[in-house]
């Protein structure tokens, strides 16, 4: 016998196998690799997991001394990165991402509110966001480039967050059904016994409607858009890459990268009043993450000693 499935459930089925079958390994890299105790690869929120993907890779994710409310990034100029964001819950989460304060979607400034344009989750749903959307079949990759070729510079929208990353989770607003408490009628009894259990009655619904008023209003605010997007469910994977190294004296913003395949499908989310999650990631070039005192991993002669396992790759000139 068939069971039959709802369309748009099948279809995030379906990607959510998608992602499992083409996902990144796990293990990318050497398990002696050096560890300070002061950088990781994945950032743990209550709702969420975050990675930062370099051509396909886990960056490493620093702490800076004393800033203990943000992870940096080493940004490498002119590579592509990604975001990948894995739902560490049983239930959907709305996950709203702003680049260099503007959200990913929409490509407007953010500010950071559950009304905006956002990707839906599914429960232990994993996927990577690559870049700024275009329509519902295309993105533009993030690309790290020089910050005044930066797409928030090019638009005009250049502000106090160019360099930063901002992940917010949402949990799904459910809505609620209230029931009004029954009537209690006398069963016998004068006059008089009634007309006090009139009084009594409309004393007890008195607060009840008091309260069902702003409800009310609230719940009609909301179906008029208040809480109410048209989001978008996401299924991508990853790929290999290469780094490169910045110029001392400029600082690094995201561009407006290649055009990418990417399809994704509008859904029905509404998101809880504030987010459940803010994950923060500064990105900046090799020299000013030094200067801020923070100990890159990786070492050239090391790296040069131990050798690499791999294949031959074009020149790069």
């Amino acid at each position: 016998m068939k069971t039959r499935l709802d369309p748009i459930r099948s279809l995030a089925a379906g990607a959510a196998l998608v992602l499992a079958l083409a996902a990144t390994p796990a293990q990318a890299y050497p398990l002696d690799e050096p560890y300070d105790g002061r950088w990781d690869r994945t950032a743990h929120g209550d709702l969420v997991d975050v990675q930062v993907l370099i051509e396909g890779q886990p960056a490493p994710l620093y702490f800076a001394p004393a800033r203990w409310d943000r992870r940096y990034v080493q940004a490498l100029r002119g590579r592509h990165y990604a975001l990948r964001v894995t739902n560490r819950t049983g239930r959907r989460i709305g996950v709203l991402l702003a680049v260099d304060g503007l959200n990913v979607v929409s490509g407007e400034r953010s500010r950071l509110r559950r009304d905006e344009s956002m990707y839906v989750l599914d429960p232990w749903e994993s996927a990577t966001i690559r870049g700024w959307r275009t329509s519902l079949e295309q993105v533009r990759q993030f690309v790290f480039v020089d910050e005044e070729r930066s797409y928030a510079e090019r638009t005009g929208q250049a502000n106090g967050d160019m360099g930063w990353i901002r992940v917010l989770a949402f949990d799904e607003r459910r809505p609620v059904v209230w029931l009004p408490r029954p009537r209690i009628r006398p069963v016998a009894g004068d006059e008089h016994d009634r007309l006090d259990g009139a009084r009594e009655s409309e004393t007890r619904e008195a607060p009840l409607r008091a309260n069902e008023a702003p409800l009310a209003g609230a719940d009609r605010a909301q179906g008029e858009g208040l809480g109410e997007r048209r989001v978008a469910e996401k299924s991508m994977a990853g790929a290999p890459g290469m780094q490169s190294l910045p110029r001392a004296e400029s600082y690094p913003g995201t561009g407006w990268g290649e055009r990418r395949l990417d399809p994704v499908r509008e859904t029905y989310f509404v998101a809880a009043a504030s987010p459940s999650d803010h994950l923060v990631f500064r990105y900046e070039y090799a020299s000013s993450l030094q200067a801020l005192g923070i100990r890159l991993s990786g070492d050239r002669l090391r790296d040069r000693e131990q050798g690499e396992l791999g294949f031959a790759q074009p020149p790069k000139w």
